[in-house]
């Protein structure tokens, strides 16, 4: 998936925001539709409209008449003007055009923060694009707010509240983390919310979907105690956060057992909150359906796929489970991934086969001469699940050949429980359909 991807999802996980695309229809027609069917759910993007007279003089007055639409019929509090590969190319200057727009539409403008992201789509992927466009809505709104932030630089006027940035997850992830918090009795502000995603159908429609995460949360966001991201989604924002003032923490996702856990010590660590006993009954249940399934999860090979930081959290608690990761494969590149699966390997005894910035080809390729007894990735893996018969878990973005997938957590104590609970079914399941596996006779 291509940066405007993960742009657009991060600021349809703030409410009130408008994601204007400058590029042909076409660039946003894509992420719409890909959007719409992971979701199920309509999904409003802006577009400049860019034609061939645009490539060649130019586009900055579409851009402005783009927004000045957008201001006059929907009255947002913030809009992002994302680039694509085709205005990258012709060089355009999104911070410039926006500036000069500014100044020229002052007068209609009721306090909307116009803010612009370099999206190009010919470099990086979704995760760069959620990290970079966060980043930027961050620091062009604080930056707004310089003068009534340097007045919170003294720690008595800060707040108690944690700054929480999800990622790139589904709305049933961001419920979980909401889930865990509140169960904690932490304040917290999230600084995206993607349950815009997953509203109720009831009338009237709402103008925009509600979230907890609003612009004024982002405003405030230099008043909090701290910040605390995942992996490299959203990691670039917490830091231009710490330049305020606000320490932040980066922690794996907190996918299984002991990276929910060290989530959670941390919440703890910063609130002073006691972990409840509620916490500590979700964890024994996610426990509990571990033990009850080793015999089918017990030493079964696993391949998996998808961002590189879910991949590391999928893999720590693959091990957890007693199963063997052989392969696993990410195409956004990062500076840590490589070392932090052959880290876990090494304390696993286990012996990972590494891609990153790789495809699925390459999976599939490895898979063939090495078979394995289920893989973990989104839904494009089902060609080589298919092929291969070999069941599929269905992790990650995108997964549009399911409903309700997006309501299922993947982080947390009930994520861990769903997960392991699903590839033992589906390990089951398998061994019903494919009889030559391993795995049929040792469960029968």
């Amino acid at each position: 998936m291509n940066q405007l991807m993960g742009g657009v999802m991060a600021v349809l996980g703030i409410y009130r925001a408008f994601p204007l695309v400058h590029g042909s229809q076409g660039c946003a027609n894509y992420v719409k539709n890909t959007l719409a069917k992971h979701f199920k759910e309509p999904v409003e993007i802006a577009t400049t409209g860019f034609y061939e007279i645009s490539a060649i003089y130019g586009a900055s007055d579409i851009i402005e008449s783009s927004i000045k639409n957008i201001l006059e019929n929907r009255d947002p509090d913030l809009i992002v003007t994302m680039t694509t590969g085709l205005s990258e190319i012709i060089g355009e200057d999104i911070q410039r055009e926006l500036k000069r727009i500014s100044e020229n539409i002052h007068k209609d403008n009721n306090g909307t923060y116009l803010v612009g992201v370099s999206t190009l789509s010919y470099r990086g992927t979704h995760i760069d694009g959620y990290n970079n466009t966060l980043k930027e809505i961050i620091k062009t709104i604080t930056e707004k707010n310089k003068e009534k932030n340097k007045k919170l630089e003294g720690n008595s006027l800060k707040s108690d509240k944690i700054n929480i940035i999800p990622g790139f997850v589904n709305p049933g992830d961001v419920k979980e983390i909401k889930n865990i918090l509140r169960k904690m009795n932490i304040g917290y502000r999230l600084l995206t919310d993607i349950t815009t995603l997953d509203r109720p159908l009831r009338l009237p429609k709402e103008r925009f979907p509600k979230c907890e995460a609003t612009v004024r949360d982002i405003e405030e966001s230099p008043n909090s105690k701290s910040t605390l991201s995942f992996g490299m989604e959203g990691i670039d924002g917490a830091k231009y956060l710490e330049t305020l003032g606000v320490p932040s923490y980066n922690l794996k996702f907190p996918i299984g057992i002991e990276n929910t856990n060290n989530f959670i010590k941390t919440l703890s660590n910063i609130s002073g909150q006691e972990i409840p006993e509620s916490l500590w009954e979700d964890r024994g249940y996610a426990i509990d359906a571990i033990v009850d399934g080793n015999d089918v999860l017990r030493n079964k090979r696993v391949a998996i796929f998808g961002d590189p930081d879910k991949v590391i959290g999928l893999t720590n608690f693959a091990f957890e489970m007693g199963m063997e990761v052989v392969a696993v494969l990410s195409n956004t590149e990062t500076p840590h991934f490589i070392s932090e699966i052959k880290k876990i390997s090494m304390e696993n005894n286990g012996k990972i086969t590494i891609f990153e910035g790789g495809d699925l080809y390459q999976l599939h390729n490895y898979i063939k001469k090495r078979p394995v007894d289920i893989i973990i990735g989104d839904y494009r893996g089902r060609y080589i699940a298919n092929e291969e018969r070999i069941p599929l878990l269905r992790v990650g973005f995108p997964v549009v050949d399911r409903h309700g997938y997006h309501r299922k957590p993947m982080l947390g104590y009930n994520g861990a429980l769903r997960i392991a609970e699903d590839i033992i079914n589906l390990l089951i399941e398998s061994s019903e359909d494919y009889e030559g596996l391993s795995i049929f006779k040792n469960y029968y």
